[in-house]
């Protein structure tokens, strides 16, 4: 029988080694070492090393994507990877067109874990299944409707949308007719099932052969990168070119203009000359107005015309208002520049001509009205036709006096016989005349002192040619008096 001291005492383990007389004490050192593999496994499946519950935004580009999984990528759509207590959801999403392939960018809200580093002088790291989520790194999304991965390009503490704004600004493109003829003010460029730019403004001007030089005033959405506004992946910077595409035409234009989609263009005067048939001078009347895709380019605002050497030419100089617009201190008719020398069309119903600028900013030809006298020489015309020359015979065109003889003097023409033995004789031919003139010009006189006569410099030596009605003549201007 045991010793009643013996049995009065509380013993922890009895004397088969077991705690509390049930579980052997070596036996549950291997359960507990079990049960801490376990749980540091388990914490590796949560995240990696023991940390606190943590949230980060991301941007990330996708790049490239098929037309069908970029409309499917839509804010709310949200990734549980499993085996792991994180998530990451897409708050934003941004789609445009670059090269003909849909990009897409999206703003992700990341819920991981910060893990504290051992060493106090290390900043925290925070881990996304297991991996920092840093610049740079892939970053994977899997829903139902698709599997995309794309480069982590922005990591911030807070922020559910992405840099995106509306932006305006105006491109210069040259179009084929049938893409000008498509384009209209509304129009859309649609990336991903998103409108990213809107036509808000159209100018077309007429260009080389078939094609057309236009201004388009665009609506866009475009997205900070580096501190710059991009469209289409494009720097939206003067002189880059940016792609637009609707249903049924695609063009790329260059930027001119930012900050507005308003086209910016005046009305300036210009003096323009040309050669034209008689025919085509007998249409032209002030009030003339050139009109390309429904709109004002050319207003002829004067008229005059002069008669040249060929009786089936006339000369016409013509003051004209036209549209331009300005870039860089460059006058432009659409996108060529409007100098001195430059030609413009000028197209209507009745006539299509170019016209020559000989001056700027004013519908009035270069100099100051003037006149001037000269004598001009006729020699050895008939009898008959020196006749019909008379003074006060004036040159008109549209009831403009351009010259009037003010007097003539005739006397026989002299003539050169040469004789059998080769000797050269001077006499007076039997019938025929020399005719001298005296006529006042109207004039313009430049401030160089050049003096124009319709349109040419006046210059002694030179054949004068002067239509007075039914009566045309020839004559070599012998002399010009102030």
């Amino acid at each position: 029988m045991p010793d009643e001291d013996e049995n009065s005492g509380f013993s922890v383990l009895d004397e088969n080694g077991r705690l509390f007389g049930l579980v052997n004490v070596v036996d549950l050192l291997v359960v507990l070492l079990v049960l801490a593999v376990v749980v540091a496994g388990g914490a590796l499946l949560l995240g990696g090393a023991a940390g606190e519950p943590d949230t980060r935004y991301a941007t990330v580009d996708l790049g490239a994507q098929s037309e069908f999984v970029a409309e499917q990528i839509s804010p709310g759509d949200q990734f549980e990877p499993q085996g792991t207590g994180h998530s990451l959801t897409i708050t934003d999403v941004y789609r445009f067109e670059q090269a003909g392939e849909t990009h897409v960018l999206v703003r992700t809200r990341v819920n991981g874990t910060t893990i504290e580093p051992d060493d106090p002088d290390d900043q925290p790291v925070f881990e996304y299944r297991g991996d920092p989520l840093r610049l740079g790194r892939p970053l994977a999304i899997q829903t139902p409707d698709y599997a995309v991965e794309g480069a982590t390009t922005q990591v911030e503490r807070s922020g559910n949308s992405l840099p995106v704004q509306q932006s305006e600004f105006v491109i210069d493109v040259t179009l084929s007719s049938s893409t000008a003829e498509a384009i209209a003010i509304g129009d859309q460029f649609r990336a991903g099932g998103d409108a990213v730019a809107e036509i808000t403004a159209v100018q077309q001007f007429p260009g080389s052969d078939q094609d057309r030089s236009a201004l388009i005033g665009l609506s866009a959405r475009t997205i900070e990168q580096g501190g710059t506004q991009r469209f289409a992946g494009q720097p939206l910077r003067i002189g880059r070119t940016v792609p637009f595409s609707a249903d049924g035409y695609s063009l790329a234009g260059e930027i001119i203009r930012r900050g507005t989609s308003t086209i910016d263009t005046q009305q300036r005067p210009f003096v323009v000359e040309t050669t034209v048939p008689a025919t085509v001078a007998e249409d032209i009347t002030a009030g003339d107005e050139f009109r390309f895709n429904d709109e004002t380019l050319v207003t002829v605002e004067s008229v005059t015309v002069y008669t040249t050497g060929n009786p089936d030419n006339r000369d016409v100089v013509l003051g004209v208002s036209i549209t331009t617009r300005e870039e860089d201190g460059t006058v432009l008719f659409g996108d060529r520049p409007l100098r001195i020398g430059s030609t413009v069309p000028i197209e209507t119903a009745e006539y299509d001509i170019a016209g020559e600028i000989i001056r700027r900013d004013s519908l009035d030809a270069p100099g100051e009205p003037a006149t001037r006298t000269v004598t001009l020489g006729l020699d050895n015309i008939r009898p008959e036709r020196a006749a019909v020359i008379q003074t006060g015979l004036t040159e008109q065109t549209r009831g403009q006096t351009t010259a009037e003889i003010v007097s003539k003097t005739t006397e026989p023409a002299d003539i050169v016989l040469e004789s059998e033995t080769g000797d050269i004789f001077l006499r007076q031919h039997p019938k025929n005349l020399d005719v001298e003139l005296t006529v006042e010009l109207g004039v313009r006189e430049l401030e160089d002192g050049t003096v124009r006569f319709r349109g040419d410099a006046l210059r002694t030596g030179e054949t004068l040619t002067l239509d007075f009605g039914g009566v045309r003549i020839q004559g070599e201007l012998f002399s010009i008096q102030g």
